[in-house]
């Protein structure tokens, strides 16, 4: 038997640990005076991320709800909680942990302060080390490294890139609305994925100055390589767990699955297709040609402009090496690609169950646009700033179905003070503070009695400062609602707010305004099925959704979508 003791050894040195880092943590937490909920398991634990779907339900059934701190140590949980937790122990609560306590807050006065001082609270870089598979970025670094490449990166999401968003976004929509159209009565269950596809398109022409038809003929591929660089991103993002954590020469093994095999040709092909539009980039530079305004020239040439300014003394910038290109390009796809298509998808569905909102939208949609009909005279300088309904139905989308569900800081640097709920508390060195935006997103106090109802009117406000509920005849008089500061927080705030944020915002408008300017859309329904009875499965298809990398919706295809033109003979 002497062969069990190591292993036995083991185990009981690592219960013996994890109570004592349990108490120490505990201890800790006491001197704040924050109401606690103590797991004795670590939310952050390699081996819990992967099988805690498998393992919580047999926590959960321990008597005495002994079992109940699981609620609150698996990605996403707050998407199921919404605000409850807050409500019942207040707007902030520590999670003690045997690794670092958790403070998870909701009180926007509070969350906005701690936007506010980024070098207090600064984001966990540990975190997300992962990203940086391709090379380092804006989203893994910290401190005088964050500042040299947020210069860099946020040069170009500019106004004229923006134009190009506007006209791909609407060349794409366009067709996916014809092909939409040609499902007929029975209706097209590809809703996510065709959003997936408009997404990956956009980001490749305005984003790297690679256009695609929304139907991409997958057998054409550019000389010296086995796939185009759609399908080559395509397949990347597809499994980002898979390209996060397995290191890429492994993936080209032969003793591996296929699959695996095929995310490791994808890994060297959209390497090969970086390497080659960053050695086209400063060709074009060197012939004082500056290309197109895509943000892969855009980037290139910022980053060309800092090495000079360094080169000549004027400054201590410095531009960015190849990888950290490579690596803030894959983070543009990877940030910009799955949150908007998710976003495009839980839109169209929710309007689907809301045939009075789709009328709200397109009454706005054919005041701006009046009797254009071509998407060429869709001029962006001129129709996006009026579209506010359609960027209203976005903020709503996002204020109940937003990507991320909780934006952690640390305290890294030292004890902090924070004002909570008109307590000063200070908070010990080594703590995550987590902001949970879906609660803030779904609590009363900020946005009242029906804040967990989708209603995109919320946000358009008239001259006479009373939300609308119902259509406004002078659409001039509107405006969108400011929200309580810290309340709305889908792109984060503060220094390191989302630079794609109008990207993502003239994406999704300039496809709203594409799809129901002269269509509407409806849930085909099944043999028997009333209209109420699809309304409430489209609906239950939506809540039924869950975070993997980002929020998406679990079954998307137990609904089909019928849509129909209004006019007749109308594009």
């Amino acid at each position: 038997m002497h062969w069990l003791f190591l292993p036995l050894s083991l185990f009981a040195a690592y219960f013996l640990w994890t109570g004592v880092a349990l108490l120490i943590n505990y201890t800790r937490a006491r001197q704040l005076g924050l109401p606690i909920i103590i797991s004795p398991i670590n939310p952050l634990n390699p081996i819990w991320v992967l099988s805690n779907k498998r393992l919580i339900p047999y926590v959960e059934k321990l008597p005495w709800d002994l079992g109940g701190f699981t609620r609150y140590i698996w990605i996403g949980w707050s998407f199921d909680d919404k605000y409850h937790v807050h409500e019942k122990l207040g707007d902030a609560f520590v999670l003690v942990t045997p690794g670092d306590n958790e403070i998870h807050i909701c009180n926007a006065s509070t969350l906005d302060e701690v936007f506010s001082r980024k070098d207090d609270f600064p984001k966990p870089t540990a975190m997300y080390k992962p990203l940086e598979c391709f090379g380092r970025n804006v989203d893994t670094v910290g401190g005088k490294d964050w500042q040299r490449h947020r210069k860099i990166t946020t040069r170009p999401f500019n106004e004229r890139n923006s134009s190009l968003v506007w006209i791909e976004s609407l060349r794409q929509s366009q067709d996916m609305l014809k092909w939409w159209i040609h499902h007929g009565v029975k209706g097209a269950d590809s809703t996510t994925e065709d959003t997936v596809t408009l997404a990956l398109h956009v980001l490749t022409s305005a984003g790297f100055g690679i256009s695609y038809s929304f139907h991409h003929d997958r057998t054409i591929k550019p000389a010296g390589h086995t796939m185009s660089y759609r399908d080559a991103l395509a397949i990347v993002l597809a499994d980002p767990l898979v390209v996060f954590l397995v290191p890429h020469r492994l993936l080209s093994l032969r003793l591996l699955p296929a699959n695996l095999r095929k995310v490791g040709k994808a890994i060297q092909e959209y390497r090969r297709y970086m390497a080659d539009m960053v050695k086209r980039q400063r060709l074009l530079l060197t012939k004082r040609d500056y290309g197109t305004d895509s943000l892969m020239g855009a980037l290139v040439r910022a980053s060309e402009d800092a090495q000079q300014t360094s080169i000549i003394g004027e400054s201590s910038s410095q531009g960015l090496t190849d990888d950290e290109i490579y690596g803030n390009i894959f983070i543009y796809n990877l940030a910009g690609h799955e949150t908007t298509a998710n976003t495009l998808g839980f839109s169209i569905l929710l309007l689907a169950a809301h045939p009075e909102i789709q009328d709200w939208l397109a009454e706005e949609v054919n005041h701006v646009l009046g009797d254009r009909e071509g998407i060429e005279e869709w001029e962006y300088a001129k129709a996006f700033p009026r579209l506010q309904r359609c960027l209203a139905l976005m903020y709503e989308s996002l204020r109940l179905y937003g990507p991320v569900t909780a934006i952690p800081k640390y305290t890294e640097t030292g004890s902090q003070s924070l004002l909570i709920s008109d307590r000063q508390i200070v908070i010990p060195r080594y703590t995550f503070v987590y902001c949970n935006s879906i609660a803030l997103h779904c609590h009363p106090r900020y946005w009242g009695s029906d804040s967990l109802t989708w209603r995109p009117t919320r946000w358009m406000i008239s001259d006479n400062s009373i939300s609308s509920t119902t259509y406004t005849p002078n659409l001039t008089s509107e405006r969108l609602m400011t929200p309580t500061k810290g309340s709305f927080i889908p792109w984060s705030e503060g220094a390191r707010v989302c630079p794609g944020r109008k990207f993502a915002q003239v994406e999704f408008v300039a496809v709203m305004a594409m799809l129901f300017r002269n269509c509407r859309v409806r849930p085909a329904l099944f043999e028997g099925e009333k209209p109420e009875e699809a309304r409430e499965r489209v609906l239950e298809t939506v809540r039924d959704s869950k975070v993997a990398v980002t929020l998406q919706m679990q079954h998307p295809k137990r609904v089909s979508l019928v849509w129909t033109r209004m006019r007749p003979g109308a594009k």
